[in-house]
């Protein structure tokens, strides 16, 4: 620990640590968390009630909920303590009160914290294993700059969790090859098997990653053509480990559900191009396009430098970062049809090791101050809109849109829709009913909301009306379309449902008896505006009776 506090890496993640400190108390206290999709506080519970339960699933698999149940074991057992009866009604309506969400939530956060720079370590030994410790530091320097990664490394996704597992699999293997140390092939596999087992989609990491490494390392060193026997039956070990976690041993008939699902509604109701080879060139269009947007042209070109500084060298292992991009992109990306920020995380953050390598170079080369001075400009550009997601976490428009229905509605009524992730918080003294058209017993429970299952246009008279703008307007505006685009069946449905269109079209157009009393949007200011996955700078819409 000394040498480590001593080393240059403690200052980068020191820096990693302070970029994600906005985002621990963000939303809370709360009966439930505003990070969109978030694994806590909710949902990893749900996961392992469902696992194991015979004929039924999750969307996720179970390990990361161990890791969380263990650590918040102390709030489990004092919300059963509190729970009027043992009867599901009773611990559910304990177990969502805030002081126990709040507790669960911030749990999560500071676990993504800590994995998210353990994430940043092993990045950096990734490129100190291909070209010295400087590089290290630099690609270490790099992921810590990334928005993307500054975002998902303080809320309770299970994006860096996944990607930590990985990313250590990953490195497992690198060293493995250039050691020729067996027994690191056995951890990868381990390793591997926690990140499939934390996510599914990691299994697009290894894909192709691992075949086409091993396969290239298997033809070009006789080390690892005498070691197959072990290599295989750590792999076996690997598949034998995620069936036993997952369910597939204990849980058949629900593990095979859930696949089904992955496989079907999970994936192509978000899918936004077309399931054809135009869909999948424009897919692989965008991608080229928006990279740089996500980790900057300049730095896209140091990664791609990187790489081909790397590759020069001829080890099989300086591909696998590179193997790693490929393998996403086909085996996720060009598979569920998406591009969303968070499905462009693992390319971003393995770039980041050759961007290391190349900027390791530079230095290097150059006898002038030039090199080291348009590095130190680049990772300021880069810092601003790292520090932005902070900013953006402690100007929520949805603190004002609570300060404004603390001023304005104690004591009324409050209608309000959609998600949990996508509404403020609402004051005591409020009467609020949540309306929808679903089934009231999927809807995930908010206390001190009654919940209305009703057509939303239906006339109920509530003296408020509050909303969030990027949910309401899927039923008001139609998704982009064009060549190889496709509207998200999920949100095509929102559309298509002609009720619902007419009447969000008229409460927007004031002619629904209401009108815009406040919006809480986004602060303009010094900070750059970042959206990501629906939770951070969305516009929340208050409308007030005529």
């Amino acid at each position: 620990m000394t040498r480590l506090l001593r080393s240059p890496i403690a200052g980068i993640l020191a820096l990693a640590l302070a970029l994600r400190l906005a985002g621990l108390f963000w939303g809370l206290p709360a009966a439930d968390g505003w990070d969109d999709d978030g694994f806590a506080p909710r949902n990893f519970l749900t996961a392992l009630a469902l696992t194991y339960k015979p004929g039924a699933f999750f969307t996720y698999p179970p390990l990361h909920a161990f890791i969380l149940a263990i650590l918040s074991l102390p709030a489990a057992l004092a919300a059963l303590w509190h729970a009027h009866t043992f009867s599901q009604a009773d611990i559910v309506g304990e177990f969502t009160k805030p002081q126990y969400m709040t507790v669960f939530a911030i749990v999560a956060r500071l676990v993504n914290i800590v994995l998210s720079l353990g994430l940043i370590v092993i990045v950096g030994r990734m490129a100190q294993l291909l070209a010295g410790r400087r590089a290290g530091l630099l690609a270490a320097g790099a992921l810590t700059l990334n928005m993307g990664f500054t975002y998902y490394g303080q809320v309770s996704n299970l994006e860096v969790p996944y990607l930590f597992w990985s990313a250590l699999s990953l490195l497992l293997v690198m060293e493995g090859m250039a050691r020729q140390q067996t027994r690191l092939f056995f951890w990868a596999a381990l390793a591997a098997a926690a990140a499939i087992t934390t996510k599914d989609q990691a299994y697009a990491v290894f894909a192709l990653t691992l075949p086409l490494s091993v396969g290239l390392w298997l033809a070009r060193d006789a080390w690892p053509r005498r070691n197959l026997k072990s290599l295989a039956l750590y792999a076996v070990i690997a598949i034998a480990a995620i069936l036993l976690v997952d369910g597939g041993v204990t849980n058949p008939s629900g593990f095979l559900h859930r696949i089904a699902f992955l496989t079907g509604p999970a994936s192509g109701d978000y899918a936004a191009y077309t399931h054809d080879m135009t869909g999948r060139a424009r897919l692989l269009a965008d991608i080229v396009l928006s990279f740089p947007s996500g980790i900057g042209a300049l730095a896209t070109l140091l990664a791609v430098l990187g790489l081909w500084r790397a590759a020069r060298g001829g080890d099989v292992w300086a591909l696998v970062p590179a193997f790693a991009i490929l393998s996403f992109t086909i085996g996720f990306n060009m598979v569920a049809l998406r591009l969303d920020a968070r499905f462009l995380l693992p390319q971003a953050i393995f770039a980041c090791v050759y961007i290391g390598v190349s900027a390791d170079w530079l230095l290097g080369a150059s006898r002038s101050r030039v090199a080291p001075v348009a590095l130190a400009l680049l990772g300021l550009l880069s810092l601003i809109p790292a520090m932005a997601v902070g900013a953006a976490m402690v100007r929520d428009p949805r603190y004002d849109a609570e300060r404004w229905l603390a001023g304005h509605a104690v004591g009324k009524s409050v209608e309000t829709y959609g998600q949990n992730a996508y509404l403020p918080r609402f004051p005591a003294g409020v009467t609020v009913w949540r309306v929808g058209d679903g089934p009231l017993n999927v809807r995930n429970p908010l206390p001190g909301v009654r919940e209305l299952r009703a057509p939303f246009g239906e006339p109920r008279n509530p003296d408020f009306i509050v909303v969030s703008n990027w949910w309401a307007r899927h039923f008001i505006t139609p998704e982009a379309s064009g060549v190889g685009l496709k509207p998200p069946t999920r949100f095509q449905v929102q559309h298509d449902d002609a009720p619902a269109h007419i009447y969000f079209t008229a409460l927007y157009a004031g002619k629904a008896g209401y009108h815009l009393a406040h919006r809480a949007q986004p602060v303009q200011g010094a900070w750059p505006l970042v959206h990501i996955h629906e939770s951070l700078n969305e516009t929340v819409d208050i409308f007030a009776r005529d």
